[in-house]
């Protein structure tokens, strides 16, 4: 009888812990991009920012720009006060076809990686 009395309660408790713990287990997924995956953009700088949907690590993270299969470049990240995102600014881009490739640690400890193509012209 007593079991039987607690039994919502109990149930009540799990179904809210496991509410409240979903969002933490989940990887960081991209939400936003600067340049967009498929823009045109000008040349010469080119401000790169990526926005999650979660906290990640920035000092384990890494943006790396590619223009054709044989070159890369590791680009630098920005501090930024924005936890949630990654910054970086390309110098002097010139005309064509360019790959962001990105790799970030979510806090919970899960790798993200993705690749974003854009174009720039004159």
């Amino acid at each position: 009888m007593i079991l039987r009395k607690k039994l919502p309660f109990l149930l009540s408790l799990i179904l809210a812990f496991a509410l409240v713990r979903a969002p933490c287990l989940a990887h960081a997924a991209l939400i936003s991009a600067s340049p967009q995956d498929g823009a045109t953009v000008p040349s010469g700088e080119v401000v790169i920012q990526l926005r999650f949907n979660s906290r990640i690590d920035s000092k384990l993270s890494r943006l790396t720009l590619l223009k054709a299969a044989d070159q890369s470049v590791v680009q630098p990240l920005e501090t930024s006060p924005v936890s949630e995102g990654l910054r970086a600014r390309a110098p002097d881009l010139q005309s064509g076809a360019y790959t962001l490739e990105w790799q970030i640690l979510s806090l919970d400890g899960h790798l993200t990686q993705g690749r974003l193509n854009f174009r720039v012209e004159r």
